[in-house]
């Protein structure tokens, strides 16, 4: 029995010098510390505890904006724990507050510019019959700058860029932005992170970041 309550508890501290467990369906609301309560209560015997053996959860309180629990093994084994207020994040002992705190801050801009969709403006109107499809492969002219006007990327003054609309060959806002263009239409898009590089970034392109790309359709092979 001692040997199965260490492994318990090196399971939880694990997961302490992890950072966090990601409890993906719950929804972003707040939700009422006894529901806090229930939640880690039923998460920490469902999931890091061998059968046998069971822990208990004390009362709520709030600290630094989270509520704090603690969870209760057996041979009177007390671990101090965090969980977020709209119960996404559950952190387990060991954890430094103002890194919790950090880290909160972070996902929450990154929430905020995910809620955002694409933006399609049409700088110039093209001609013809044709529009872009799924599968097209185009050809295009293109300046990409961040939100403070900061370039990344341009092939003016190098070979236009062709690829396969559809295929995943380029960020989800160009796959989605180009459709319904028509030849020698320019089209500006405003490009949520999500729809682009995410909180990894690429290259000059920070975690995060809204991209605006101007983009002029040159042909269509469909």
């Amino acid at each position: 029995m001692k040997k199965t309550i260490i492994i318990a508890i090196l399971a939880i501290i694990s997961l302490g010098l992890l950072g966090h467990v990601v409890f993906s369906n719950i929804k972003s609301d707040t939700i009422k510390p006894e529901d806090a309560k229930i939640k880690i209560e039923n998460f920490v015997n469902e999931n890091l505890l061998q059968p046998g053996i069971t822990a208990s959860v004390g009362e709520v309180s709030e600290e630094s904006g989270l509520y704090k629990v603690s969870i209760s093994l057996p041979n009177e084994i007390n671990i101090e724990s965090y969980i977020t207020k709209d119960g996404k994040l559950f952190f387990p002992e060991a954890m430094n507050i103002e890194e919790i705190k950090k880290e909160l801050a972070n996902n929450l801009e990154y929430n905020n510019q995910s809620q955002m969709e694409l933006k399609t403006e049409i700088l110039t109107e093209g001609s013809g019959e044709q529009i872009v499809k799924s599968g097209d492969t185009v050809t295009v002219d293109y300046t990409g700058i961040l939100e403070n006007g900061t370039q990344f990327d341009s092939s003016i003054g190098r070979e236009p860029f062709t690829f396969t609309v559809g295929q995943g060959k380029v960020i989800q806002g160009w796959d989605q932005g180009l459709i319904g263009m028509k030849i020698g239409e320019e089209r500006k898009l405003t490009i949520p992170s999500d729809l682009a590089y995410g909180p990894n970034g690429s290259g000059s392109i920070p975690a995060n970041a809204t991209l605006i790309f101007t983009i002029k359709l040159i042909s269509i092979d469909s």
